[in-house]
């Protein structure tokens, strides 16, 4: 349990008038006089009155909400505060992740708008509801396929101000409307990294020139997202913003979801993504601001070998320089936050990663301004290309 998450007083219980039924995903408890709620998806503890506890049992018994509602008012609440009470707590539980609603809340009552998207292999459908389905639909347009058939059905469904996402009618997550885009990312690629055929998953930026992968790696801050729109502006193929896969050949495999560039490097891509302010802004779980930097061009790509791996370090007012690192510093580099499909990393991811720095250019670029590391990066790229031939 989080240590430092507020404890928080809810309203009380959800819409009368609503049809749906709602599943809670938390845990109620009573110590010393007190009524606790824990949110095993948050990891929190939120404080809640009587009232709303009671109305917590009801909708854990499968009680209906007008049912809930009418008990309310059999012990002496008026009805109309009773639905308000009941309406605020729906608010206030969803928005916490700490209710779901069932599968039969579906969106074959609203107008649905479908596109279906295609990353390392795998075909996903996504049905939006038409009301909420912009931005979102946008952010994933470059990867869209004409496909009859999917690998696995995504269904956001919205209720009363609140998304939820359901993933082959099973309740995945909620979210607010402008969370969307950023969540529905964050399940594709739990999608791809559980069913895709892969060796090993790096946390690193890909760049595509001379037909080899770029590899950008650093901590966070290190500039990855905004060093990546600033090469593709320069000429340099997209194939991934985050997660780069190595297949069983040491291929790098992009993962080609558009770069979500926060809030203080928006300035900084003014030139390099002269629309960027135009895109709709958008948040992440953690409340950071967001925009999509959608590729305006972009053509799939099969695996292609590794050319090089770049550590990055960003310093204000550093002079740009860079430099060759060893092959020890540059694997730790790569097996920060890389992952096995489904396991620990074992000896045959380990050897394939070997064998891409066995190869490849491993270098660490220091660097304060944009156009200096770009710079950098090319030089470095077209030479090792000339020493190639």
């Amino acid at each position: 349990m989080n240590q430092h998450e507020p404890v928080k007083r809810t309203a009380l219980g959800p819409a009368a008038h609503s049809r749906a039924t709602f599943v809670t995903q938390g845990r109620l408890v009573r110590v010393r006089g007190q009524n606790i709620l824990f949110s095993p998806s948050r990891q929190a503890i939120f404080a809640v009155n009587d009232t709303a506890a009671e109305i917590w049992r009801s909708l854990e018994g499968g009680m209906p909400l007008d049912a809930i509602s009418g008990e309310m008012a059999r012990a002496g609440v008026d009805r109309l505060e009773a639905n308000r009470h009941v309406e605020a707590a729906l608010r206030d539980w969803q928005r916490l992740s700490l209710i779901r609603p069932q599968a039969p809340l579906s969106a074959s009552a609203q107008e649905t708008v479908s596109q279906v998207v295609a990353i390392a292999g795998l075909n996903m459908r996504i049905v939006y509801p038409a009301a909420c389905a912009f931005p979102a639909i946008a952010t994933f347009r470059h990867l869209e396929v004409r496909s009859e058939t999917a690998d696995v059905l995504l269904q956001p469904v919205e209720h009363e101000g609140q998304v939820h996402l359901f993933r082959d009618d099973d309740w995945v997550l909620s979210c607010s409307p402008d969370e969307l885009p950023v969540m529905l990312k964050g399940q594709l690629l739990i999608e791809v990294l559980d069913r895709g055929a892969y060796e090993l998953a790096l946390h690193a930026a890909a760049l595509l020139r001379n037909e080899r992968i770029v590899l950008l790696c650093g901590n966070p801050g290190a500039g990855k997202t905004t060093l990546t729109v600033a090469l593709m502006h320069a000429g340099f193929g997209f194939a991934s913003d985050d997660v780069t896969l190595l297949d069983s050949r040491e291929h790098g495999v992009g993962l080609p979801f558009a770069p979500a560039v926060k809030a203080g490097a928006w300035p900084l891509l003014a030139e390099y993504y002269p629309d960027l302010d135009a895109i709709p802004v958008c948040r992440r779980p953690d409340g950071r601001r967001v925009r999509f930097a959608v590729p305006k061009e972009f053509v799939p790509r099969p695996p292609v070998p590794i050319g090089c791996v770049i550590q990055l370090r960003r310093s204000r007012d550093a002079k740009a320089c860079l430099e060759p690192i060893e092959p020890a510093s540059a694997l730790r580099v790569l097996l920060n936050g890389a992952s096995a499909r489904g396991q620990e990393l074992n000896g045959t991811a380990f050897d394939i990663l070997t064998q891409v720095i066995g190869s490849a250019g491993t270098y660490c670029l220091t660097y304060s301004k944009l156009d200096d590391a770009v710079e950098l990066i090319t030089k470095a790229c077209d030479e090792a290309t000339r020493l190639r031939r």
